[in-house]
């Protein structure tokens, strides 16, 4: 019998849904970013800013949550980006 391997199954959610690039490319700029899932296998890059200020970031942007409260967007697009780019918008926020 196989067995289920939680840790595995995010970390492979995580990779095919783009979210692993934008956590390396994060890292890259020197933020610390980890892949969060959100429910149902689906993934984020989560970046911690504050004890209640966090931001998740998928393919197709980033935006800042208060606790459980969405707040604003970053940057959302229609179509998927480049994981650097939404890294560079993520790097820009933090850091104007």
């Amino acid at each position: 019998m196989k067995t289920f391997n939680y840790l595995k199954a995010c970390e492979e959610a995580s990779k095919e849904q783009g979210i692993t690039a934008i956590v390396s490319a994060l890292q890259d700029l020197g933020i610390n970013a980890i892949s969060e899932q959100t429910g149902g296998f689906t993934m984020c890059a989560y970046v911690q800013l504050t004890e209640s200020r966090y931001i998740y970031a998928n393919k197709y942007g980033a935006s800042v949550y208060s606790e459980d409260d969405y707040l604003f967007d970053i940057a959302q697009a229609d179509e998927e980006q480049d994981p650097r780019h939404i890294a560079q918008q993520i790097h820009d926020y933090i850091n104007k």
